[in-house]
């Protein structure tokens, strides 16, 4: 007679491809923890999931560099002139102008754009 085969219980083993093996330790403060905690909970997953899951689904735009803040200032600082230099071409009835006037301003705002295309992020990270 032959040895019968010894099933072993439990889950199959994952593929090599698919193991997690590497940690990455994160500290946080109790009100931290706290929120991680119920945010994960709400979303009906575990807390590792959840991380893991933000970690590699959300967008970090680096911080603007020392030139681009100083073209965005710049830019920012002419906004009062501008808005005075439309209150003038209305009041003189110079359409063309002020037409001319909001058409240079989109396109400095478009260059803006350029710079940080996605300001709709919540994380923000500098640069190292």
């Amino acid at each position: 007679m032959s040895k019968p085969t010894v099933r072993k219980g439990g889950r199959p083993s994952k593929p090599t491809d698919e193991k997690r093996t590497h940690v990455v330790t994160i500290k946080l403060n109790d009100a931290e923890y706290s929120d991680l905690l119920e945010r994960s909970k709400a979303a009906g997953v575990k807390m590792a999931e959840y991380v893991r899951h933000g970690a590699f689904r959300l967008t970090i735009v680096s911080r603007l560099s020392g030139i681009e803040q100083e073209i965005a200032r710049g830019i920012l600082n002419l906004s009062s002139d501008f808005n005075q230099a439309m209150t003038c071409f209305h009041q003189l009835k110079l359409r063309s102008a002020a037409n001319k006037l909001a058409a240079v301003v989109d396109k400095m705002f478009d260059i803006l754009k350029k710079l940080r295309p996605n300001k709709e992020t919540d994380y923000v990270c500098k640069n190292t």
